[in-house]
C-alpha cells in the first residue's frame, strides 16, 4: 500500500452527483435489480481464479454493492466517491490512492460512464496493478435499450449526466495502455422504459440474450490483464571478423589494409 498517503483521502470527485444518482436509481429499479444479479454472477465467474493480495472496487457501486463476496484476494478494499460513503476509502477514480504497481485486481463500475475524463481512469487503473494484474470493467452499452434512452439529449449532449462508450471503444483505449481482453459479457436486455409492467412481460430477452451470449444488453463487463513486455536483446548469430587487426593499417591507394612494417635502423 502507498504509505505515503492516508487512506482517509477527502478529495472531491469529478463524477456528476447527477449522473451517479441516476446511475444508482436505476439499479434500485426492478430491471436494475435483476441486470445487477447477472452481473455479480458474470464478475465473481471472471474473479475465481483471481489470486493476489490486493484488490479494489472503485466507482458508482464502489460501497453500495460488493462484487468481491467470492473473491480469493486476501486484502479487498471500496473506494467511495462521494464524501459520507460506507467504503472503506474516499477518493477519486481518476486519482486512485495507491502506489505503483500495488493491486492484483480493480472492479470498477460505470467509472468511465459517470466521468469527465475516462482516459485518466484507465490510466489509473493500469499504474496501480500489478504486472499480469487484473480489470474488470462494468458499463452501460449504448447499443441497447438502455442506450436508447440517452436519444433525448440528441439536441443537447453537454446536457448528457452519463456518457456511454462501446465496448469496441473501451478496448482500443485498453489496447494503447498495454492491455490484454481476456472476456467480453452482456447483461440485462429488458427495456429500461415502462416500469414494472413492461419488464416482467418482457423478462423472455434475458433469457433469450443469456442464451445466445448477445452483446446488446444494457450493461457490459469487460474483463482485461495488465501485460508488460520483457525484450530481450538478440545476440548475432555469427561473430563476425573484424576488418582491422593490431599493426595494420588502412592503404588508401590499395583500397586494402596492409601490415605496418617497421623502419629499417641503420
Amino acid at each position: 500500500m502507498n504509505k505515503e498517503k492516508s487512506l482517509n483521502v477527502t478529495s472531491t470527485t469529478s463524477l456528476p452527483p447527477a449522473g451517479v444518482k441516476l446511475c444508482r436509481d436505476w439499479y434500485a429499479t426492478s430491471a436494475g435489480q435483476a441486470t445487477l444479479a447477472r452481473v455479480q454472477s458474470i464478475v465473481s465467474r471472471m474473479s475465481a481464479d483471481i489470486f493476489g493480495y490486493y484488490a479494489l472496487e472503485t466507482g458508482v457501486l464502489a460501497g453500495q454493492h460488493s462484487f468481491l463476496q467470492e473473491s480469493r484476494v486476501a486484502s479487498q478494499f471500496s473506494l467511495g466517491i462521494l464524501p459520507g460513503e460506507q467504503a472503506s476509502i474516499v477518493g477519486t477514480p481518476e486519482q486512485l490512492p495507491f502506489a505503483l504497481n500495488n493491486l492484483d485486481l480493480v472492479v470498477a463500475s460505470h467509472a468511465l460512464d459517470c466521468t469527465r475524463s475516462p482516459h485518466q481512469v484507465l490510466r489509473e487503473i493500469e499504474r496501480v496493478l500489478v504486472p499480469e494484474g487484473h480489470c474488470i470493467l462494468i458499463g452501460f452499452n449504448p447499443m441497447s435499450f438502455k442506450g436508447l434512452a440517452q436519444l433525448r439529449y440528441w439536441h443537447n449532449p453537454k446536457a448528457r449526466p452519463c456518457q456511454f462508450y462501446s465496448t469496441f471503444r473501451v478496448r482500443e483505449w485498453l489496447s494503447v495502455l498495454g492491455f490484454e481482453v481476456c472476456e467480453t459479457a452482456s447483461a440485462g436486455f429488458c427495456p429500461v422504459f415502462g416500469g414494472d409492467y413492461l419488464f416482467k412481460r418482457a423478462r423472455w430477452l434475458d433469457h433469450l440474450g443469456s442464451q445466445y451470449r448477445l452483446m446488446t444488453g444494457n450493461v457490459y463487463i469487460l474483463h482485461v490483464q495488465k501485460k508488460v513486455s520483457n525484450m530481450t536483446p538478440l545476440l548475432p548469430s555469427r561473430k563476425v571478423k573484424p576488418l582491422l587487426r593490431p599493426g595494420m593499417i588502412v592503404n588508401p591507394g590499395a583500397g586494402r589494409a596492409s601490415r605496418k612494417e617497421p623502419k629499417d635502423v641503420k
